[in-house]
């Protein structure tokens, strides 16, 4: 692996909260100067990519911005708003200009984890346990999630935003998972994500 390659790798892993081992740390440029991501300040991994979200979100225009954290596996209906892209969330919008954190997505039972216990990434079976939990707020809605894999929790939020009368325009992650070797790991293009759903005509039997 690249040094480039590891220290994003490292980037994503600290904003997940994930343990990092003891004695590695990276080196990654944030807003023009480099910060030491190491497993004793990884939290603050979340305040480094804020501030390259918030640049984002303000560049998209001064109107009325909502950002909608996809829920990790673990965040039920009884769950509070303190997971982990939920606090994401709140840290980009208080750097944001007339941005609003909207942690309101839940699933309704406890999922399994996809990268550790094998759990679903089909966005149909993930859309069919997560639920909106309040009224959406007006302003345009952008989706928020850590890590994009294969699109699926992604697509399930947004179906059950669509279902409340929403329309989503925009989505930040902080990694993309890749086959291919990028020439600078940190520099992911944008991706257009299909949100068309399945068509199931029903059969009479």
């Amino acid at each position: 692996m690249r040094q480039s390659d590891y220290n994003a790798t490292h980037m994503v892993k600290a904003v997940k909260g994930l343990p990092l081992h003891q004695n590695s740390y990276s080196w990654v440029a944030i807003e023009g100067r480099n910060v030491k991501i190491t497993e004793a300040n990884k939290d603050r991994a979340m305040d480094w990519f804020a501030e390259w979200a918030a640049g984002y979100v303000n560049g998209l225009g001064r109107h009325r911005k909502v950002i909608v954290p996809v829920p990790s596996s673990k965040t039920t209906l009884a769950s509070p708003a303190t997971f982990r892209t939920a606090e994401i969330a709140q840290r980009i919008a208080k750097r944001s200009i007339n941005t609003l954190p909207f942690p309101s997505l839940r699933f309704k039972k406890e999922m399994p984890n996809s990268r550790e216990e094998g759990g679903t990434r089909d966005a149909t079976e993930l859309y069919q346990e997560m639920q909106l939990t309040a009224g959406l707020p007006a302003g345009a809605l952008i989706l928020l999630d850590d890590v994009l894999t294969g699109g699926g929790h992604l697509q399930a939020a947004a179906w059950v935003l669509e279902d409340a009368g929403a329309k989503i325009g925009e989505a930040l992650c902080c990694g993309r998972s890749l086959d291919t070797q990028l020439e600078n790991p940190f520099m992911v293009d944008d991706e257009n994500i299909d949100l068309s759903r399945l068509l199931v005509d029903e059969v009479d039997w």
